[in-house]
């Protein structure tokens, strides 16, 4: 015997979701280590598919098509890695001149305070010398999480190049694997959800790469100008971290302006961070709408949630990852009409709003 779930009472039907979505997040964070390689996977699929379009065009069989785009990525990937790698280590070997210089800085804030307000040096130490360290210590944990990070890519990429290879020879296989699945509820439904997320996630997946080169480039140069050491690591800092909206770039320019006045001056991190600020300007009323654009759809509110959700669920990774699933979500929601009200939630609000009974 079937069960009508729409008639069911408002508190059962939500009380159902709400149970779905707290055991997908589990299953989601449990399975961390096969999920976030494979959704990687598929978003580069993705955007590989019109190179692997176009040598399938010239007669190169699939299998090798693939290969060669998956190759593609797997070079540009070295090269950025080969970069990156070298400036890190570089850094690394200041570690301990960096910590020396903080160990300063706390040592003559003491002196400034005792000699200002005439506050005991142990009370100091209890309630303002400590609060200090956590923010310095919290900020180089970060750091050293987003690299780790990196580290794990290095690691998944592996993983990740072998999904994606497997994503670009089995496509119209697994299209028709998901057609099959829901042709007896919503056959043509999920044919406009397949080609808009398609549509739309690769856009998205552009529009981030330019946006984040251009960012580096700025940021990078900038610095260099300015003689701010480690500015390649700091450009890519920024570069990186500007990819998660709202939150990024401020946490990029708070890690830059520590940085920077350890290993230099007060007044170069206060010209840093001025700078950084205009190149987050110039990117967000110039940069971003032109590029990037509104291929998400998504409000500001369901953009911050998907960010701060996927460092719960996935870490760092899923800061970047959750914001194109929030996207594909809202396609999925759109295109339902049960799904309607979560397609609300999800989407803009609208510019114009008609109301009814007012003529002009």
């Amino acid at each position: 015997m079937s069960v009508n779930v729409s008639k069911l009472p408002f508190y059962i039907r939500y009380t159902i979701v709400a149970v779905c979505i707290v055991f997908t997040i589990i299953i989601m964070r449990e399975a961390s280590s096969l999920l976030i390689p494979l959704f990687a996977g598929l978003l580069l699929a993705i955007l590989l598919l019109p190179l692997v379009t176009l040598l399938e065009r010239i007669h190169i069989p699939s299998s090798a098509a693939c290969l060669l785009a998956v190759l593609c990525f797997i070079i540009l990937f070295m090269g950025v890695n080969y970069f990156l790698t070298a400036e890190i280590s570089a850094f690394s070997s200041e570690m301990p001149n960096i910590n020396i210089r903080v160990q300063g800085m706390i040592t003559s804030f003491q002196q400034w305070l005792t000699a200002k307000f005439h506050i005991d040096r142990a009370q100091q130490t209890g309630y303002m010398s400590s609060s200090f360290k956590d923010i310095v210590n919290g900020i180089t944990g970060f750091v050293t999480q987003l690299f780790l990070s990196l580290g794990n890519i290095v690691i998944w990429i592996l993983f990740v190049c072998v999904y994606t290879y497997f994503i670009l020879f089995y496509r119209k296989l697994l299209v028709r694997f998901i057609m099959k699945l829901v042709e007896n509820d919503y056959p043509d439904e999920m044919v406009i959800i397949v080609g808009e997320n398609k549509k739309i996630i690769k856009g998205y997946i552009r529009g981030l790469l330019i946006e984040f080169v251009i960012v580096l480039l700025l940021s990078v140069v900038s610095l260099m100008i300015m003689g701010i050491k480690y500015a390649v690591m700091l450009g890519i800092i920024v570069a990186l971290l500007n990819i998660i909206p709202y939150l990024g770039i401020y946490t990029a320019i708070v890690i830059v302006l520590i940085l920077t006045y350890v290993n230099s001056s007060g007044a170069a991190a206060i010209q840093a961070g001025i700078v950084l600020l205009a190149i987050h300007l110039f990117d967000s009323i110039f940069l971003l709408p032109k590029v990037v654009g509104s291929r998400m759809k998504m409000n500001a509110f369901i953009t911050i949630v998907a960010v701060i959700a996927g460092d719960i669920v996935w870490g760092i990774p899923g800061m970047f990852l959750f914001i194109p699933l929030a996207a594909m979500l809202r396609i999925m929601f759109e295109n339902i009409a049960s799904l309607e009200a979560w397609a609300i939630l999800f989407g803009e609000e609208p510019k114009n709003l008609k109301i009814k009974g007012k003529k002009k």
